[in-house]
């Protein structure tokens, strides 16, 4: 069994042969519009937005710049989330439940949900007289695509889909160059596609990406296979060979590179996919029979090569100075366009937004025009065609987990933990079982748990409740007869409305929660953000109980939340008696976060690192497992002399941010860079940003804080002396020993 996190080769490999659709339009060409559906709307199209997530924003924002169009209901069964939404966009009408629908005389749907509801939503919004536009994929395989298709078809309905990267502008600069005949008949097309992944560097497994190995080919791969289907059509015959995996938890197996070669009606392919990688290559190569394109998606260029009549010597000197003629002009106008769109002397222009809006645009002009979509169900299973011929090499899903036995009640010394999936949360729950201490955790999901929490759960050494920090009725279950909790679940956003729902809301009523229950103690998990930390602190030093930050609106949105947080439940322990602890640890660092920490500067690139100041200060770094040990001390101590207090939990580590980075360097092999900058040079680049975006008229920009800035160089000492006394802790902290926790983790992800 390979260790979690590790890479080991996997030369498995599948062919696949597939029967071609009934019709696949040439590349580049403009077929006519047919007839599609005879539900065009006398007035303007009413759209409801069903899902209020991340890319909720670009849907709203783009459809609200259609005239024709005006968005009448906004869904998600989250409804705070989906209220703070509506209300930053001006929408009326919220709901939870797509059946609510009904009654709004709805004409198109956006589907934003999950990938794996996609075929039941789409179905029942069919069956409820609602077109659809689908975010991608539309299914999770073909025949389940062309079955959509069959059934919006009998009900005179539309299914459209967002393949927004087949309006990416170096994608459709390709194709007009390709229909215009310029590098003659297209024969092959070669993609790369290298990227990072966000949630597997933080470890992050619970996403659908990675509850199957084939997921990510519907995730991310689908980018990609909608541009090959546009240029050579439908799959004939492909060839997959996974070339690496990794075992996030045991059992559960994430390809992170795959290859394929293959053919389609109109021209031959190879792709090479690798996830979770450190440096972004995105391109997409097409060889025709007179010359050929690329495209780098990821900087927006577009570069050709063409036969002259010339002599091979100056042949050559001409292909070399057209391209990079064309990649100058490309980056001019990329640098144009930034400026312009800062500067407020242009609307929004960088790639992902302009395939955004041209997507959701020509589908909305296409629906009222009572024509097919460009990307209607029917091509969308011939993309889906693609991704079934990839995933089919696929290792098998693992059996999926039983279902946790029902809370029974809690035992004796129970500690609930909330956020215990999470990186200390984890390492909470290993120390707390270690001690000896029955656990019960509370979390949204039953799935892709952690090793420890899953085989606690089996074994029956841990209580499971389904639940969040905003469903009082899970958390009055979980902690009826318990002991104490320790608060790790938290919450941030863009706006303070998000941050203080989740982050201070959320937690004082998990505290409420715990006074009605009559625990005999909460822990709250903040951090050192909530103090203020610059160099010009007064007296250098801060000890436990400091009190947070005075001027919190001079603080980071995080920072604030945290600040509101203490004080609203300091309040709570003053007023009412809550058994509070509140646990402030330094820039925790170990295996499961990503070696870019936040503490040790601002990271421009994932390998070059500014520092908040010239990072020659010692950190109040600290290992995760022993902010854990000192959380998993706390719930247990039964004295209450600690009360009330704030303790630090930051080792006496003589290791500065420039050290750190690196040490880095030598552990990982990389070329990774830490550049010190000084605090003043640094707030001037800020203050010139905000010049630069107020100029633009930016709504919400706000004056950059010196005051946040400063506190983030980290540039006091730190006193952790009640934790060390009243709870015997006792953190690593010497120099070796802290790199090997630290930093030395990090090899196995070079």
């Amino acid at each position: 069994m390979e260790a979690p996190g590790s890479t080991t080769q996997a030369p498995a490999g599948r062919s696949a042969i597939l029967s071609g659709p009934e019709r696949v339009p040439a590349a580049g060409a403009q077929t006519m519009p047919t007839q599609k559906h005879d539900r065009r709307p006398e007035g303007k199209t009413r759209v409801a937005v069903i899902g209020a997530g991340y890319i909720a924003d670009y849907h709203l924002t783009c459809v609200g710049g259609i005239e024709e169009c005006e968005i009448v209901a906004l869904v998600d069964t989250d409804r705070a989330r989906a209220e703070s939404l509506a209300r930053r966009f001006g929408v009326e009408c919220v709901r939870t439940s797509i059946e609510d629908l009904a009654t709004l005389q709805v004409d198109v749907a956006h589907l934003l949900t999950p990938p794996d509801t996609h075929v039941a939503l789409v179905g029942k919004l069919l069956d409820m007289g609602i077109s659809v536009f689908a975010e991608k994929p539309l299914a999770l395989s073909a025949a389940d695509a062309r079955a959509l298709d069959a059934r919006a078809r009998a009900r005179g309905l539309v299914v459209g889909v967002n393949h927004n990267n087949v309006h990416h502008p170096a994608f459709t600069r390709l194709l007009e160059r390709v229909a215009a005949g310029e590098i003659g008949r297209v024969e092959h097309v070669q993609v790369t596609l290298s990227v990072p992944l966000a949630q597997l560097d933080a470890g992050d497994f619970a996403h659908w990406m990675f509850r199957e190995p084939r997921n990510i080919v519907f995730e991310a791969a689908v980018h990609p296979l909608g541009q090959v289907h546009a240029l050579i059509g439908a799959p004939r015959h492909v060839e997959t060979t996974l070339i690496s995996r990794r075992e996030l938890h045991p059992g559960q197996v994430f390809v992170d590179r795959w290859s394929a070669s293959g053919t389609g009606e109109r021209g031959s392919m190879q792709i090479y996919c690798a996830f979770g990688q450190g440096f972004t290559r995105n391109t997409l190569q097409v060889l025709g029979t007179d010359g050929s394109l690329e495209a780098d998606l990821f900087h927006n260029t577009l570069s050709g090569e063409r036969k002259t009549g010339w002599l091979d010597f100056w042949n050559s000197y001409l292909a070399s100075a057209r391209r990079g003629a064309e990649m100058r002009r490309d980056a001019r106008a990329t640098a144009a366009r930034w400026f312009q769109t800062t500067l407020g002397v242009a609307p929004r222009l960088d790639a992902f937004f302009v395939g955004m809006r041209e997507s959701i645009e020509r589908f909305h002009a296409a629906y009222r025009a009572g024509i097919e979509p460009p990307t209607d169900a029917a091509r969308a299973s011939e993309v889906l065609a693609w991704c079934d011929a990839l995933a089919s090499a696929a290792p098998a899903a693992p059996p999926p987990p039983p279902e946790p036995p029902a809370a029974g009640p809690a035992r004796a010394g129970e500690v609930v933990v909330l956020g215990a999936t999470g990186f200390i949360g984890t390492r909470t729950v290993a120390k707390l079982l270690e001690a000896g201490s029955p656990v019960t955790v509370v979390a949204r999901r039953a799935h892709s748990l952690p090793p420890i929490v899953a085989e606690g759960v089996k074994s029956g050494r841990i209580r499971f409740v389904r639940g969040r920090l905003e469903d009082q009725a899970s958390l009055a279950q979980a902690f009826a007869g318990a002991d104490a909790v320790i608060s790790l679940a938290t919450g941030n956003g863009d706006t303070w409305e998000a941050v203080e729902r989740s982050m201070v809301k959320g937690s004082v009523g998990a505290a409420e929660a715990a006074l009605a229950a009559g625990l005999r103690r909460f822990v709250y998990v903040s951090s050192i953000a909530s103090l203020y930390t610059g160099p010009d602190a007064t007296g250098n030093e801060v000890r436990d109980s400091t009190a947070t930050d005075p001027l919190s609106a001079e603080r980071s949105l995080y920072s604030r939340g945290k600040i509101a947080a203490e004080v609203a439940l300091l309040e709570l322990h003053r007023a009412k008696g809550l058994p509070l602890v509140i646990a402030r640890p330094g820039v925790v660092m170990g295996a499961g976060t990503p070696m870019q920490h936040s503490g040790l500067g601002i990271w421009n690139r994932d390998n070059h690192c500014v520092g908040w100041g010239h990072g020659q200060n010692p950190l109040p770094i600290v290992w995760v497992d022993d902010v854990a040990d000192g959380l998993a001390k706390m719930a247990r101590y039964k004295g209450t002399d600690v009360d009330g207090q704030a303790l630090n939990l930051c080792a006496r580590a003589p290791l500065t941010a420039a050290e750190i980075v690196t040490e880095l360097r030598v552990a990982t092999g990389r070329d990774l860079h830490f550049h010190p900058r000084g605090l003043e040079l640094s707030q001037t680049l800020e203050i010139g940003k905000w010049v630069v975006k107020k100029a633009g008229r930016r709504a919400g920009v706000e004056f950059p804080s010196w005051r946040d800035l400063k506190a983030r160089a980290l540039g006091v000492v730190f006193a952790c002396d009640l934790a060390r006394e009243k709870l015997g802790w006792k953190p690593v902290e010497d120099r070796e020993g802290l790199l090997d926790r630290c930093v030395r983790v990090y090899r196995q992800k070079s």
